[in-house]
C-alpha cells in the first residue's frame, strides 16, 4: 500500500535503524533509496541493504553520482515510486511503530495529504521531547487564529503561512496524484518541505493526526542549523510563489492574519509583496511592519 522513500545523504550511521523501522510494517510494500554523493560508504551500506532484501528494498541506478540536493532527490524517488501513497523518510530520521497502521485508516479518497506528531530524538535515538504539530509550535500563533479548529476543519493555510508546523518531510505521506499537481519538489535547500505542505493545504485534502508518526533526530549536522539568514531568504522566496500562484487566498482575512505574524517576514518583504488587492488594506491595519526575523 505505501512506498517509502529515502533520499540520503552522509548519514550512513542512522541508516539501518531508518530501513527497518520502514521494513516492520507489512503495509510496505517497498523502500526506494537513492544516495545524493555522500562520502561516507551511504550508497555502499545502501547496496548492501538492498541485497538482503532485494524484495522490498531498492537502490535507485542514480544513487551516488553527485550531490543534487534533496528535492531533486525526492523528485527521483517519487518519480520512481510504484504505490499511489508515498511516505517519505529522511536518511538520519526513523519510522514510529504501528506508523502504517495508524495512517491507513485516513489514507483514502478524499484524503491526499497526512502528516502527524514528531518524537525528537538525539544522535543515539534518546527521546529528547515532542512536536505535537499546532499543540507545539515553533512560536505561538496569532491571537486571531483558532489552531485547532483550524486543524479539525483541515484549514491549514492560516496556520502553514505562519510557520512550519509540519516540520521536516518525513512527517509526510502523500498521493502521487497530488504529488503531480504540486508539480514536485521545488528546489529549495531549506525549506521544500514546508513549501510542499503549504501547497497541499491550498489544494486541499490535508488531515493532520494527534498520533506519532515520525522520530525526528537533532544532530550536529541538522541541515536547518546552518546559516539562518538562508531560511529566511528562501522563506520570503517560497511565500512570494506561493501568493503569486494563488493568489484568491489573499482574500482570506486568516490568511492575512498567519502572515502578519510570520517572524521570517520583514518590513522589506511587506513593502515589496503587502497584498494590495482583494480589498485588504494592509499598510492601514499595520501588516507592513511585521517583525524583521532576528
Amino acid at each position: 500500500m505505501f512506498s517509502v522513500v529515502i533520499p540520503s545523504y552522509n548519514h550512513r550511521r542512522y541508516l539501518v535503524q531508518g530501513v527497518y523501522s520502514a521494513l516492520h510494517s507489512p503495509l510496505v510494500s517497498e523502500i526506494l533509496l537513492v544516495d545524493d554523493g555522500s562520502d561516507d560508504g551511504s550508497d555502499e551500506l545502501i547496496e548492501t541493504l538492498e541485497k538482503a532484501d532485494p524484495g522490498r528494498v531498492r537502490r535507485l541506478p542514480e544513487s551516488g553520482a553527485a550531490n543534487l540536493g534533496a528535492a531533486r532527490r525526492l523528485d527521483q524517488l517519487v518519480s520512481a515510486a510504484s504505490c499511489e501513497w508515498v511516505a517519505v523518510l529522511n536518511s538520519d530520521d526513523a519510522l514510529a511503530a504501528g506508523r502504517f497502521e495508524t495512517l491507513r485508516r485516513w489514507c483514502r479518497d478524499p484524503v491526499r495529504f497526512v502528516c502527524g506528531s514528531l518524537v525528537v530524538i538525539d544522535e543515539a535515538g534518546r527521546a529528547l521531547g515532542t512536536k505535537k504539530g499546532v499543540l507545539e509550535p515553533e512560536y505561538p500563533f496569532p491571537s486571531a487564529l483558532d489552531p485547532i479548529d483550524l486543524a479539525h476543519r483541515c484549514e491549514l493555510v492560516p496556520l502553514l503561512v505562519n510557520q512550519n508546523f509540519v516540520a521536516t518531510t518525513s512527517n509526510m505521506v502523500f498521493t502521487r496524484s497530488l504529488y503531480a499537481e504540486i508539480g514536485g519538489f521545488r528546489d529549495l535547500r531549506y525549506v521544500h518541505d514546508w513549501d510542499f505542505a503549504l501547497r497541499a493545504a491550498a489544494l486541499g485534502a490535508v488531515r493532520v493526526l494527534p498520533h506519532f508518526l515520525s522520530l525526528y533526530r537533532l544532530h550536529a549536522a541538522n541541515t536547518i542549523k546552518e546559516a539562518r539568514s538562508g531560511v529566511a531568504d528562501e522563506v520570503r522566496a517560497l511565500l512570494r510563489d506561493f501568493f503569486a500562484d494563488f493568489p484568491h487566498l489573499l482574500g482570506d482575512s486568516r490568511v492575512v492574519a498567519g502572515l502578519r505574524g510570520n517572524r521570517y517576514l520583514d518590513a522589506a518583504w511587506w513593502a515589496a509583496h503587502a497584498p494590495r488587492s482583494a480589498g485588504l488594506e494592509l499598510a492601514r491595519t499595520g501588516a507592513h511592519a511585521a517583525p524583521a526575523c532576528d
